[in-house]
């Protein structure tokens, strides 16, 4: 079988729905605690630098600036996409945050954590930015490495809010959920607009 936009759009929708009500529930609770001890071992030092790349600010910004990246190469539909994804996703995940309004397992204002827990922004964001860069590249059959980089840079950026103890595990798999749906989303409206 392969997997259409449409289809990634609502198993992703559906996998949000199912992992919310399991946090709503507390029954994420184990799993988070096992990831947390997992991760433990890695130094919270240098993941401290790793999570800006996260961040609302860095996000927006190279956002815009791979917006003009794409419009220098004449693609005018991937620049609006990237744009529109990555700030986007971080809009709609702020959303989230007030709906459901869980709190954090720390607040720290220096780590850009100071909102509400569930979704991940820094995970949301870094899949709708880099994650969205890769599978662009991807489809255009571009390096093989930069591709393996953004992928491995969304990892490193989503698994440091769960490191240094500002988000939960379950949080970083719902913001993965909401960029993967809204990635999916713009891909089905433009195959639908060029097709």
């Amino acid at each position: 079988m392969k997997w259409t936009p449409q289809m990634v759009v609502i198993t992703g929708t559906v996998a949000y729905v199912i992992v919310s009500v399991f946090v709503v529930l507390g029954a994420v609770d184990p799993m988070n605690t096992f990831v947390y001890e997992w991760l433990q071992p890695l130094p919270d030092r240098v993941f401290a630098y790793v999570t800006e790349l996260g961040s609302a600010q860095v996000i927006v910004g190279l956002s815009i600036l791979g917006l003009l990246f794409w419009y220098w190469r004449g693609d005018r539909i991937e620049a609006w996409r990237l744009a529109l994804v990555g700030i986007g996703t971080l809009l709609f995940t702020q959303v989230l945050k007030l709906v459901y309004g869980i709190d954090r397992p720390l607040i720290d204002a220096s780590l850009d954590a100071t909102t509400y827990s569930f979704p991940s922004g820094h995970a949301s964001g870094s899949l709708a930015l880099y994650g969205l860069t890769a599978y662009v590249l991807y489809r255009k059959k571009q390096s093989k490495v930069v591709i393996f980089i953004l992928l491995c840079l969304v990892l490193a950026v989503s698994l440091s809010r769960v490191i240094l103890n500002v988000h939960y595990f379950s949080d970083v798999l719902g913001g993965w959920l909401v960029a993967l749906t809204m990635i999916a989303l713009s891909e089905w409206i433009i195959r639908r607009r060029t097709a």
